[in-house]
């Protein structure tokens, strides 16, 4: 990556180009990392016996990961992962256990398993959008 500068207006222009180079390279880096989290916590999910009739039941099949958002306080941009409406509520009584089930700690797991695959993938994303 070089720039050269010749004037005020062309280093204004060339910043302002190389600021949106690197808005959307860190976009694409939020999105390769939670791609990574999204398929881990897939896997981690814990799968209870239960075969009722619904197949939407199952905590792994409602795993969802957002677009690109921006926090409006800090104004930095992420990906949410998680699970949909339908499975949010119940998402958290294998996590941390209930009064007839102990914690699990399955969403702990991922992000602890995932930091250095994300950081890699991030980075990697963000190399590729850059150059």
């Amino acid at each position: 990556m070089s720039v050269q500068i010749k004037g005020l207006r062309e280093v204004i222009s060339n910043l302002s180009k190389k600021e949106r180079d690197i808005i959307r390279a860190a976009k694409a880096g939020n999105l390769a990392g939670g791609k990574v989290i999204k398929e881990e916590l897939k896997s981690n999910v814990p799968r209870s016996g239960y075969s009722g009739a619904n197949p939407q039941a199952r905590l792994a099949d409602n795993v969802v990961m957002s677009g690109n958002r921006t926090d409006g306080g800090s104004g930095e941009s992420y990906v949410a992962v998680g699970f949909n409406k339908a499975a949010n509520f119940r998402a958290h009584i294998p996590e941390f256990g209930s009064i007839s089930q102990s914690p699990q700690g399955y969403m702990t797991k991922t992000v602890h398993a995932t930091e250095r695959k994300v950081a890699q993938e991030m980075e990697k994303a963000i190399r590729g959008a850059i150059s």
